[in-house]
């Protein structure tokens, strides 16, 4: 029941952001149905994260409820100035309200039902440990770049944006951290179909296609799921995809392999935004699509008002410059990669749709934009480093059409049928236009063939045709909107099939990164765009090729569901190792305690006796390993944690190795003048033994610490775990 109960309150908390945030985006979304009111939280959330962050970096307030409380208020009073002539509730779009908190409800409570089947914070398949090892060390306190927990004595050299909003909440709302990092898993799920919805809704003006564009992007998957199922019912491996061999179809679906359908491109790993929240850790590309959508949504508020033909105020274009800069420079902090995505997204939308009419006006309020998304965030430039990235590296083993069309085959499908309705109502008239058309299709099939660069055949046709549309239409409908998008969504899969960002992975996985975060925000573009398309498709078919059409448009919409559907039932089974392990509880914890219960009680003692970021000593190893489990669960930093993750942020394997071994010998010399002074070079306070260090290390090196009492104090001991101070000289 108490579970509940901080369901009630995050939930309450959210809708009470939204609610406050309504009028400010309301003025900024006036053009629209629904007047932005599907997306009032994220704005709001944006916002508020955005107050505490700014606070925290420049050393005004620490993170902490004064903070947040301050930064509340900021938000409301900003909300309730600027948006005043919003306040008339008679003039609130109610149905739309009623309708939008109906979605985001029912996504919720779905969701968190999900959840209660796979709540653990487990550190096998995904990055559940090191996202609640960010988020514990943000609600230790204190100022900003958060510490890196396994990084002691270093800010985290990663995007945190998200993490900071999850830990927002949980000083709000008063949840324990392990339960809140699954609630607020349910929350980005929600806030992102609740925002596709409205998205959908507002270019349409119909519920049911804002359903089916919450649908197709936040549901919907790769087609791999139908291969499969295919395989099983004829006992064959089918499309690259195993079969699994069971005696029935439930036994088929509980035992799902799920994990395998992601590994469709050469040398990297792509995953659709349902995948994402189902794994339910709180990782960056995870957490943002939500904002993506929220952002999409701003640029075709801005689009309408643009088209709207009204006068705006210059009191009204300096806002709405200031929340679309304050959005876009958001990318920075939740996820790094998608700030230049929408970078170009913005600049596209004022070029090609001439959002505003005159060359100035464009160039002012473009111009203000980018230039408040970057001045707004250059404490966070100044505070982290580029990582790893070296620069751009040249696609060698490029994508062949199969593997694309079982990853995107519904929305390729949808995206051509668009522009072929487009074609015969109006796109191309004439016989040059045509023969064009002609020779661009054979052009590209001889230039895939003669490079080996197969998806040049979808890809180029799909920009091009889309493009000459947009730049042939005297007026900018929402038509061109979408064909935007449609041009966003096969651009970056044509950059990810060219270049990819050069980083620590080497061969074969060198371009695994641009895939694993460009196929996000691709998925959104398309999936918004493809909703569309069966709206705009729907009323201007004729009726003999609609039934067809419509026939293979279900076809493979179904084809796409039986991934995401097969895998949530499959996910919270409880026969996946580290995915069931406990179940009932949206406490990610709780498994702890029946497999390491002297590590489950030291953790909860150090979180409710050690305050502040202390740094404290415990093994460190590799990826998807049990160590970093004090540092995960706690938010403490330790010396080193993960040692393959902190390469990967920082760039360079020589000062993870000299901490791995520095780490190593304290725990293991038998001279204590050499482990103090190694101590004291990271400023250790604690030192951790459990059953990790004792099956690690010898006897003999960890027993120095208790027989050496004036060095170090004995504080906690039980169930086979002993934590011990180090005393200052």
């Amino acid at each position: 029941m108490i579970q509940v109960l901080y369901v009630i309150l995050w939930w309450l908390a959210l809708v009470v952001i939204g609610l406050v945030s309504f009028p400010l985006v309301s003025k900024v979304c006036s053009g629209l149905k629904d007047k932005g009111y599907s997306i009032s939280k994220l704005v709001g959330l944006l916002i508020l994260t955005f107050l505490v962050w700014m606070f925290s970096s420049l050393q005004i307030l620490p993170f902490g409820y004064v903070s947040i409380v301050i930064s509340f208020l900021l938000l409301a009073s900003f909300s309730l100035f600027f948006g005043r002539k919003q306040l008339k509730l008679a003039d609130w779009p109610r149905k739309s309200i009623i309708i939008s908190e109906s979605v985001f409800t029912g996504s919720f409570v779905i969701f968190l039902l999900i959840m209660v089947g796979k709540p653990d914070i487990y550190l096998g398949g995904a990055d559940y440990f090191m996202d609640f090892a960010f988020m514990g060390s943000i609600l230790r306190g204190g100022y900003f770049p958060p510490v890196d927990p396994w990084f002691a004595g270093e800010g985290l050299s990663y995007y945190y944006g998200g993490h900071l909003m999850a830990a927002i909440l949980t000083v709000v709302t008063r949840v324990p951290p392990a339960i809140a990092f699954n609630i607020a898993g349910a929350m980005f799920f929600a806030l992102a179909v609740c925002a596709s919805y409205g998205l959908g809704y507002n270019i349409t003006r119909r519920n049911l296609y804002g359903v089916l564009a919450a649908l197709l992007v936040c549901v919907a998957g790769f087609i791999t799921g139908t291969y499969q199922l295919i395989g099983y019912l004829f006992h064959t491996d089918i499309m690259g995809s195993f079969h699994i061999a069971a005696p029935n179809i439930m036994e088929w679906i509980l035992n799902f392999d799920f994990w395998g359908a992601p590994w469709l491109i050469p040398g990297a790993m792509a995953q659709y935004p349902y995948y994402l929240f189902l794994a339910g850790t709180l990782h960056a590309f995870m957490m943002s699509i939500p904002f993506q959508i929220m952002f999409i949504m701003l640029i075709f508020a801005l689009f309408q008002k643009g088209q709207l033909g009204e006068r705006v105020s210059t009191s009204d274009t300096l806002l709405d410059v200031f929340i679309v800069g304050l959005s876009l420079g958001f990318f920075c902090i939740i996820n790094t990669w998608e700030y230049p995505v929408y970078i170009a997204l913005t600049l596209a939308a004022f070029v090609l749709l001439r959002i505003r009419h005159s060359i100035k006006c464009t160039v002012g309020v473009l111009g203000g934009i980018l230039g408040v998304s970057f001045l707004l965030y250059i404490p966070y430039y100044l505070s982290r480093s580029m990582g790893g990235v070296s620069g751009l590296g040249l696609v060698t083993g490029r994508t062949d059409l199969a593997s694309f069309f079982e990853a995107c085959g519904l929305f390729l499908f949808l995206a051509f049928s668009l522009l072929f309705v487009l074609r015969k109502r109006e796109l191309f008239r004439g016989k040059v236009i045509i023969l064009a058309a002609i020779f661009i299709l054979l052009a590209t099939i001889l230039a895939a063939v003669l490079l080996g660069f197969p998806l040049l055949v979808i890809l180029v046709p799909m920009i091009l045709f889309s493009l000459y549309y947009i730049c042939k239409s005297k007026s900018k409908t929402e038509k061109e909107f979408i064909l935007l998008l449609v041009i966003m969504g096969a651009s970056l899969a044509l950059l990810c099939e060219i270049f990819y960002i050069d980083d620590c992975y080497g061969p074969p996985w060198e371009r695994f990164n641009t895939v694993f975060k460009f196929y996000v925000p691709l998925w959104v573009f398309l999936g918004i765009s493809s909703a569309y398309a069966v709206f705009y498709a729907l009323s201007k078919l004729g009726k003999r090729i609609k039934f067809v059409w419509l026939a293979v448009a279900v076809v493979l919409l179904l084809a796409s569901l039986v991934h995401p559907v097969v895998s949530t039932v499959s996910a919270t089974s409880g026969r996946h190792t580290g995915w069931g392990l406990s179940r009932g509880t949206l406490d990610g914890m709780a498994y702890l305690e029946s497999i390491e219960k002297g590590d489950y009680a030291a953790i909860e003692w150090i979180n409710a006796e050690i305050k502040g970021s202390p740094v404290i000593l415990e093994a460190p190893g590799a990826v998807f390993q049990y160590v970093s489990r004090v540092s995960t669960f706690t938010g403490l930093p330790t010396i080193i944690g993960w040692t393959s993750w902190e390469v990967m942020w920082r760039g360079d394997w020589g000062e993870v190795e000299e901490r791995e071994k520095d780490a190593d010998r304290i725990y293991s010399t038998l001279d204590n003048e050499e482990a103090m002074a190694l101590l004291e070079k990271y400023d250790v306070e604690y030192i951790y033994i459990g059953r990790v260090e004792q099956e690690k290390y010898e006897s003999d090196g960890l027993q120095k610490f208790a027989v050496q009492p004036e060095d170090y104090e004995l504080i906690y001991e039980d169930e086979g775990v002993t934590i011990y101070r180090v005393r200052e000289e």
